[in-house]
């Protein structure tokens, strides 16, 4: 998939994404709370974050809200995304710093505790998810948490169907046009398997690597980078 047309796409969709994406995705809230708790800090330690494909700041607001001492480098590929992150969080201006670019090309720099990623990684194809976690883990102090919230298949065919037959009812029952959104999803996305990525990440040096939550076509994984 060309990155480039997946950022035109998130510029067009960017100023009404808040209130469209729990409409798209089940658990959306669910999700969010999960990784608050998954994050072994202390509420006051002094840690540095990436957010990676930011969007407009949600995940950032919470981490920012749930530790005082935290500072969060948000990084997406839409210009309009971070317009509205920035505003978003403009509560927290002196913990955060905004970065636009591709993430599977850019620079986004290092020495980080916790790397959270929502919902981007899928844009990317098996090679370059392996390219990526390599370099996540290069980016982390010993000690780093990464946590990664994004769509996945099944383990077999027959389950990525059945996941994604039930993620369009969801998506109808919602008032969503579930056949435009699905065949959008077709175009730009990229999924690979929870087991895949799991794997990826124990071989880019990860320790831990597993899954920590999931609903049908879409998990919460990670690992840490051990000390």
């Amino acid at each position: 998939m060309n990155l480039d047309a997946v950022r035109e796409q998130f510029e067009q969709r960017a100023f009404d994404y808040d209130g469209l994406i729990p409409r798209l995705i089940p658990r959306y809230h669910e999700q969010h709370d999960l990784i608050l708790q998954l994050i072994p800090f202390e509420t006051n330690a002094n840690i540095k974050v990436l957010d990676l494909g930011a969007g407009t700041g949600i995940l950032s607001a919470l981490i920012l809200q749930a530790f005082p001492q935290a500072n969060v480098a948000t990084f997406d590929m839409a210009e309009n995304m971070l317009k509205i992150c920035q505003t978003n969080l403009s509560a927290f201006q002196e913990r955060l710093t905004l970065q636009q670019g591709n993430f599977a090309e850019d620079d986004f720099g290092n020495g980080y505790d916790l790397v959270v990623s929502g919902l981007a990684i899928h844009h990317l194809d098996g090679a370059g998810k392996k390219i990526l976690f390599k370099k996540l883990f290069q980016s982390m102090n010993s000690g780093g948490i990464l946590l990664i919230r994004d769509i996945v298949t099944g383990g077999t065919p027959r389950l990525t169907e059945q996941y994604e037959h039930l993620w369009r009812q969801y998506m109808k029952d919602s008032g969503e046009d579930d056949k435009i959104w699905f065949q959008n999803y077709l175009k730009e996305d990229i999924p690979s398997s929870v087991e895949e990525q799991t794997k990826w990440l124990t071989e880019a040096g990860f320790a831990d690597a597993g899954c920590h939550w999931r609903y049908l076509n879409f998990a919460i994984f990670g690992g840490v980078k051990a000390n």
